[in-house]
C-alpha cells in the first residue's frame, strides 16, 4: 500500500496523467523491481528535469513489453483482495468455534468445580481456558488486520480500474477513444474468425464541421459534437461499442452484425441527426440542420482490422464525395479509394 500510494502521490506532484501506462512506471520506480528505470529517472530527477506523460511514455515502451500490465496489475489486486477477504471469513468461523469452545470449557470448570475428581484438576482446566481466551483474541485481531488490509486494497483496485476507464473515454463525449476502439476491434475481429458471428464497422464525420465552428464557436461545436455522440451510442447494437476517433468523426463496432443489417442502423443515425434541430444554448439561436456522412463495411475473414477500418473509412468519404448527408456501403469504393 505504501509503494502504491508513492507512486500515485507521484503522478500528482507533477501533473502526469494517471493512465495504467504512467501508473506502471511510477510503481516500478517507488518498488524498485526495474533498477534500470529508477536509475534514469533519479538521474532526471536530480537534474531537475521535467518529467511529463511523453517522458513515461518513453520509460513504459523502454523497459515494459507487456502492454497489458496495467490490466494484469488490477486483476491480481482484485484476485489478492478476493483471497484475503476468503482468509478473514474462515477466521471468523475459525474464532466462533473457539468462542463456543472456550465456553464449552468454562461449564466444564465449573461442573468439575462441584465433584472431587482426581482425574482432572482446575489448575489444568483454568489453563485451557486462558489458552483458548488467548486463541481467540489473536483470530480477532488478525482478522481485523486483514479486514483493513482487505478493504485498502479494494480501494485501490477501484481506484486503479476508474484510472483504466478514464485512459479509455474521450472526455468530451464519454465515448471510448482511439486506442481503446484499436484495442476492441483486435478482439472482436478475433472473436468474429472463431464463430462469433459477423462484425461490421460504421464510420461517421459530421459534414462541414468546420463551418460550425467558425460560425459559432468551439463550445457550440463540443455541443453538436456531444449530440452526434449520443445518437450513435443509442443506436449501436447489444456489446457494440462506440468511439470518437477525433475532431469530428465517430466510429461503431457492430458484433453479430451483417452489412445490411449496419446499412440500417447508419440510415437510422443519418436521419435521427438530420431530423434534430439544434439550439445553441447561449443565445438560443437555431443552428440549422446538422447532418453527418457515414461509410459501412463488413468483415472479412481474416483481414487485418486495419484493412476493415481501411474499406469502411472510405466508403464514408464516398458520402462525402457524392454530396454528404448518406450513407455509403463498401461496395460502391474500392481499398485504393481510400
Amino acid at each position: 500500500m505504501a509503494i502504491a500510494d508513492a507512486a500515485l502521490k507521484s503522478l500528482k506532484e507533477r501533473k502526469i496523467t494517471p493512465s495504467p501506462e504512467n501508473y506502471a512506471v511510477w510503481l516500478a520506480y517507488h518498488s524498485s523491481i526495474q533498477a534500470e528505470l529508477r536509475a534514469e529517472l533519479d538521474m532526471m530527477i536530480a537534474a531537475k528535469r521535467v518529467i511529463n506523460d511523453h517522458i513515461c511514455d518513453k520509460l513504459y515502451i523502454k523497459y515494459f513489453e507487456d502492454l497489458a500490465i496495467g490490466s494484469r496489475m488490477m486483476k491480481a489486486g482484485g484476485k489478492m483482495a478476493a483471497e484475503m477477504e476468503d482468509v478473514r471469513k474462515g477466521l471468523l468461523k475459525a474464532g466462533i468455534k473457539t468462542k463456543a469452545y472456550g465456553e464449552q470449557l468454562e461449564v466444564a470448570k465449573r461442573e468439575l468445580a462441584k465433584t472431587d475428581s482426581p482425574l482432572i484438576t482446575l489448575d489444568l482446566v483454568d489453563g485451557l481456558v486462558g489458552a483458548t481466551g488467548e486463541m481467540a483474541a489473536q483470530s480477532r485481531h488478525l482478522e481485523t488486520k486483514l479486514e483493513e488490509s482487505s478493504i485498502e486494497i479494494e480501494a485501490l483496485r477501484v481506484q486503479l480500474e476508474q484510472v483504466r476507464i478514464e485512459a479509455a473515454t474521450d472526455s468530451l463525449t464519454g465515448l471510448a477513444n482511439r486506442k481503446e476502439f484499436d484495442s476492441r476491434l483486435v478482439e472482436m475481429c478475433t472473436a468474429s474468425d472463431q464463430g462469433a458471428g459477423p462484425l461490421a464497422i460504421i464510420m461517421a464525420d459530421i459534414d462541414f464541421f468546420k463551418r460550425i465552428n467558425d460560425t459559432f464557436g468551439h463550445q457550440t461545436g463540443d455541443q453538436v459534437i456531444r449530440f452526434v455522440a449520443t445518437v450513435m451510442d443509442r443506436a449501436k447494437p447489444k456489446g457494440g461499442i462506440v468511439a470518437r476517433l477525433g475532431g469530428e468523426e465517430f466510429a461503431m463496432i457492430a458484433p453479430m452484425t451483417d452489412r445490411k443489417v449496419a446499412m440500417a442502423i447508419a440510415e437510422k443515425i443519418r436521419q435521427t441527426v438530420e431530423g434534430k434541430r439544434l439550439v445553441r444554448r447561449a443565445s438560443n439561436e437555431d443552428l440549422g440542420k446538422i447532418t453527418i456522412s457515414l461509410g459501412v463495411s463488413q468483415r472479412r475473414q481474416a483481414e487485418k482490422p486495419t484493412e476493415m477500418v481501411e474499406r469502411a473509412d472510405a466508403a464514408l468519404y464516398n458520402s462525402k464525395r457524392n454530396g454528404r448527408n448518406r450513407v455509403s456501403p463498401e461496395e460502391s469504393v474500392s481499398i485504393k479509394a481510400a
